[in-house]
């Protein structure tokens, strides 16, 4: 089994956490009842390659399946090809992510930041704290309703036995970061990491980073990665801290 195909199955298992899943011709659709605006707990995933009029296809018949939604959203780690995208009268929103994993070779272990620590998620009171620094972050863009939405949706598997495992970091008490950290079959996956605006730059994230990594490396993960969209600047950080591009997850996004 390839890397890529590793870190398929672990997002796989890592989605079932949240949501319902159901196996189809090369793909898995993912639906969570609880929270069906949230455009990544609701969407297809493309695990197997076809030719362009076979992706055409499957494509057209997957937002056909979502128009009871007011979206449809295709996740794919396969290229799809510009005449595909073209083909569409509804022309989707496309975005790219970068798939980074961790070289292990090349990381370098970033100097400790005094009076920083990073803690598992255990209580209401933690999860609340997350959820006010979800509301710094991103309230304006997203609005403050589906934040806390999203944020009570989400304790429930944090604060549960499931698998995925939120972690906050605090700089002298305060909360200054917070990511996701899921390990399924020796690979793990940060996701949802995010630094107080006011905090970045500084040094937190790769403090946070760091004890991520190692936290994996103490549940036996050999490979590590996580997703940043290309025009994100947290990817400079990713690099500088030793992960390397080795592939891109493509997002179709048809808005009804």
């Amino acid at each position: 089994m390839t890397i890529n195909e590793k870190i398929l199955n672990c997002e796989i298992e890592y989605q079932k956490c949240f949501c319902e899943a159901h196996e189809i011709e090369n793909a898995v659709r993912f639906t969570d009842s609880a929270l069906l605006d949230m455009y990544y707990h609701n969407f297809t995933l493309i695990k197997g390659s076809g030719c362009d009029d076979e992706f055409h296809r499957f494509i057209e018949g997957e937002v056909a399946h979502r128009r009871g939604f007011d979206f449809c959203n295709i996740v794919s780690f396969v290229p799809i090809s510009k005449w595909v995208i073209e083909k569409f009268d509804n022309a989707p929103q496309i975005a790219v992510n970068g798939l980074y994993v961790l070289d292990f070779d090349a990381y370098l272990k970033p100097m400790v930041k005094e009076g920083c620590t990073i803690v598992k998620m255990s209580n209401e009171k933690m999860a609340d704290e997350r959820l006010r620094l979800d509301i710094e972050e991103s309230g304006e863009t997203i609005g403050i309703d589906f934040c806390t939405r999203r944020a009570n949706r989400r304790k429930k598997v944090y604060l549960s036995d499931t698998g995925v495992d939120a972690y906050i970091c605090y700089d002298n008490g305060e909360v200054v970061g917070s990511c996701d950290l899921f390990i399924s079959n020796g690979v793990a996956k940060i996701e949802d990491f995010a630094v107080s605006p006011a905090k970045q730059r500084q040094g937190y994230g790769s403090a946070m980073l760091n004890q991520i990594v190692e936290t994996a490396q103490n549940g036996g993960a050999t490979t590590i990665y996580l997703m940043a969209y290309e025009d994100d600047t947290a990817k400079e950080m990713y690099l500088k801290n030793g992960f390397k591009k080795i592939d891109e997850k493509i997002d179709l996004f048809f808005k009804f």
